[in-house]
C-alpha cells in the first residue's frame, strides 16, 4: 500500500475509534457492569485475531524470543483495557465529543515528548513552534468543546 493509501487507512481507523469507546460505553449499560463490557469488547478482538492467525503464516515465537524483548512492549494490552474503561466511565458522564477532544489531545501531547526525544526506539522530530502551535491550537478545542 503506497503513501496516499496509508493516510486513508489512518483516517478511517480515526473514524472507527469514536464506535469502539461509544459501542462498549453502551453495552455496559445493558450488562448493567463496565467490567462486562470490556470482557465482551476483548473477546471479540481476541476472536478477531485467532481467526486472523489461523489463515495467516505467523509462527509461535521462541521463550527465548518473547522472553529477550522490552517489558514495555507487552503492554499495548494494558493500555487498551485503560482506554477501554476510561471511555466506560468518562464518555457518558463528559460526552463523546468531549471525551475523544481529551483523548486526541492526550495522544498529541504524549507523542510530541516521544518524538522530541526519540522514545522508544522513534526517530527524533523535535518540538518547534508549529507544533506547539498545534497543540495549543488543540487544547483550544477541547477547552470550547468542555465549556459550558
Amino acid at each position: 500500500m503506497g503513501f496516499v493509501s496509508m493516510i486513508g487507512l489512518a483516517l478511517l481507523v480515526g473514524l472507527l475509534i469514536p464506535f469502539q469507546g461509544i459501542v462498549t460505553a453502551s453495552l455496559s449499560q445493558k450488562l448493567e457492569h463496565p467490567f462486562l463490557s470490556a470482557f465482551v469488547n476483548f473477546f471479540g478482538g481476541c476472536l478477531i485475531f485467532i481467526i486472523a492467525l489461523m489463515f495467516s503464516s505467523a509462527t509461535l515465537p521462541t521463550i527465548k524470543k518473547v522472553t529477550s524483548m522490552p517489558w514495555y512492549l507487552y503492554t499495548g494490552g494494558l493500555i487498551g483495557s485503560i482506554f477501554i474503561l476510561g471511555a466506560l466511565f468518562a464518555l457518558p458522564k463528559i460526552g463523546s465529543t468531549a471525551f475523544f477532544g481529551l483523548v486526541v489531545l492526550g495522544q498529541l501531547l504524549m507523542t510530541a515528548l516521544v518524538d522530541h526525544y526519540g522514545l522508544l526506539g522513534m526517530p527524533v522530530h523535535k518540538i518547534d513552534v508549529y507544533r506547539v502551535l498545534g497543540v495549543l491550537l488543540l487544547l483550544t478545542g477541547c477547552y470550547f468543546i468542555i465549556k459550558k
